[in-house]
């Protein structure tokens, strides 16, 4: 019995942590490609300022900025959104502990104890897998939503570097 135990929580430690790597490689792969956008910016306003410019030229980089900025600030809403709704549940799921902890902490007999503590222990495993689950997918999605910006951004950079060639 104590065998089957252990071999569980260790496949639940293995799911757990490869989770959290998953998750962990999503955020560092977010943060790349956030330095590259700003290497990339870098470069756009180096060149914009160094060249003289007429009104024509400021206004189209000016237009570009704009339309793409359009183009994130939804996206990053929807992932704020996600988030808020993730902090929301775990208030509510931490509210639920509180109380079922403080059930088991009361029960009279020992038996009864036991059992309360069993349900806190799983119901605080669910709700880690759970909101591990859910960062996961929130990181994934806003993954997604950097590389579909930084693809849009790369292709009208070399739109306009062909132009000017």
């Amino acid at each position: 019995m104590k065998e089957k135990t252990d071999t569980r929580e260790t496949a639940r430690d293995r799911a757990m942590s490869d989770m959290a790597d998953k998750a962990l490689k999503n955020y560092e792969q977010i943060v790349r490609t956030g330095l590259k956008l700003q290497e990339e910016a870098g470069r756009c306003w180096t060149s914009f300022l160094s060249q003289t410019a007429t009104l024509q030229d400021i206004q189209r980089p000016l237009n570009n900025f704009t339309a793409m900025a359009n183009g994130i600030l939804p996206e990053a809403q929807k992932r704020m959104e996600e988030v808020l709704d993730l902090v929301e549940r775990n208030t509510r799921t931490g509210v639920e502990l509180f109380r079922k902890a403080t059930d088991a902490a009361q029960a009279p007999a020992l038996g009864e104890s036991q059992s309360r503590w069993m349900d806190v222990w799983t119901t605080s495993l669910g709700a880690a897998r759970a909101n591990t689950e859910a960062l996961l997918q929130i990181n994934s999605r806003a993954l997604d939503s950097w590389l579909d910006f930084v693809e849009k951004s790369s292709e009208a950079t070399q739109g306009r570097v062909a132009k000017s060639a």
